[in-house]
């Protein structure tokens, strides 16, 4: 039953892949549109004082030395513990951020420079697509939230982990548009990326503990 329930999710995760990739080949060919800035001008403008200062709080878990530092704390932690299982589950859905990395060799998208377009925090100066905190947020923070809270044994904790994920995850996009330091497909693509992943390594992971059993 766990092996057929693993297979949706793996045509899933498989089928965003193939839409990121579709995308970068669209992003590349098309680094810049009117759509987009005009995307990033709205944000930028209706975004209220209280919850910029909020979406950059967002965003600080991404920038390093930080980005690398907490989640390289969270693994060691678990492995610690002895739950080296979900370690190494995490570990790999961290290396959605090396699939990030060459992607963005690959397509070289400018990052957003037009006039118009305030950047309140210095903007980083490898390549735009795909939003590589986006990517680390859906993927790694994602299923590290979610590991911790099956394992807490009060609900109200339960909910209040898997709210800060939600949160973290849903408002981490509008974060890199908001600072100008990403366009939107920018995003669309961390989170096909980074979904792709977690649900990647879910299935699989699913799958393994059924041969096992």
């Amino acid at each position: 039953m766990r092996r057929m329930c693993a297979r949706p999710g793996l045509l899933s995760a498989f089928g965003a892949l193939a839409l990121y990739a579709g995308l970068a080949w669209w992003v590349r060919r098309h680094p810049a549109s009117r759509f987009e800035l005009t995307v990033t001008q709205t944000i930028q403008q209706k975004t209220p004082r209280t919850l910029g200062w909020f979406l950059r709080w967002v965003s600080w878990f991404g920038f390093p030395p930080q980005s690398v530092l907490i989640p390289s704390v969270v693994i060691a932690a678990f492995w610690l513990r002895g739950d080296r299982t979900t370690a190494w589950r995490l570990f790999f859905t961290w290396t959605a951020t090396a699939v990030s990395f060459v992607t963005k060799r690959l397509v070289r998208r400018p990052r957003p420079n037009h006039p118009t377009i305030q950047v309140p925090v210095a903007q980083p100066r490898d390549a735009s697509y795909p939003s590589g905190h986006v990517v680390t947020y859906t993927a790694f923070w994602l299923s590290a939230l979610t590991a911790l809270a099956e394992r807490t044994r009060w609900l109200w904790l339960r909910m209040l982990v898997l709210a800060t994920a939600a949160l973290l995850v849903g408002t981490v996009g509008l974060s890199r548009i908001y600072l100008g330091h990403h366009w939107l497909t920018d995003v669309i693509g961390g989170y096909l990326l980074g979904g792709s992943w977690y649900g990647l390594i879910r299935s699989l992971d699913s799958v393994c503990l059924d041969e096992e059993r």
